[in-house]
């Protein structure tokens, strides 16, 4: 089984993610190894007049394209964007929806608070119109961290939630990674993404976290989040969703707990 990765900063020059070619063609060179097949590039667009640059971000995304032909390279590489929300989101833009599809953008919301405007309809507002939001690393968020249930909010307003490989692993912190952990059992995860942006600290890699959630769910559903949904958001497709649990606390675990759970 190949993985299929929804959320990746591979295109130089533009935020904090690849910080030259070498480096992106590394970065996919790597993926390749671990047994990524497709990837979709998801620049920051930080403003809606970002958008407005986007033949710059798809010309830079066509050249990457032709570089990994040249370097013999085999994945399937995607174009779309990472975007910060704002009231007025406008998603007719070509790079708005990964992989062009239409129907399913990914969005990321301020780490610290929660925007009235998505509280009070914006979740909604996007449905209604056959747009499917893709939330970006919710384990991340403040108010995620500090009330995991209130992931379930998002998911009940139409969201798909789409965790990093690296809250997986305790890359962020343990306190982050336990979240992660319970949105998994949950079944609040519908999609996970390595979030890339370099090759150490933040690698487009995915197959430890994979193994990581198969020993928690198994190997078939571990295999929707990290290939098959990834695959059908693509492509535009509904995705396996199974009935959400609540999200059960942390409970304290004993020091041989706490050892194997890292070893994993």
């Amino acid at each position: 089984m190949g993985f299929a990765d929804t959320h990746a900063h591979l295109l130089p020059f533009w935020d904090d993610g690849a910080d030259s070619w070498e480096t992106a063609l590394a970065m996919l060179d790597m993926a390749e190894q671990d047994g990524i097949d497709t990837v979709v590039c998801t620049p920051h667009i930080l403003t809606p007049r970002e958008l407005l640059q986007e033949d710059v971000l798809w010309a830079r995304y066509e050249e990457l394209v032709e570089r990994a032909q040249r370097k013999n390279l085999h994945l399937t590489i995607h174009m779309g964007a990472e975007l910060f929300v704002n009231p007025d989101l406008d998603l007719s833009h070509k790079i708005a929806t990964l992989a062009q599809n239409g129907r399913y953008y990914l969005v990321e919301f301020p780490m610290g608070m929660m925007p009235e405007f998505v509280a009070s309809g914006f979740l909604k507002k996007n449905q209604a119109g056959h747009r499917t939001p893709v939330l970006a690393h919710p384990e991340r968020y403040i108010r995620v961290i500090q009330n995991p249930q209130e992931a379930y909010t998002y998911v009940e307003r139409g969201a798909l939630l789409q965790i990093n490989a690296g809250s997986l692993l305790g890359v962020f912190g343990s306190t982050i990674k336990e979240v992660a952990f319970q949105l998994v059992r949950a079944r609040l995860v519908h999609v996970v993404a390595s979030d890339a942006h370099d090759l150490k600290a933040r690698p487009l890699v995915l197959s430890r976290a994979f193994e990581v959630v198969a020993a928690e769910i198994g190997q078939e559903k571990a295999g929707h989040l990290f290939s098959e949904n990834p695959r059908r958001i693509f492509r535009g497709e509904n995705i396996i969703k199974e009935h959400p649990k609540p999200v059960v606390a942390a409970t304290k675990r004993s020091f041989w707990q706490r050892i194997t759970t890292n070893l994993k």
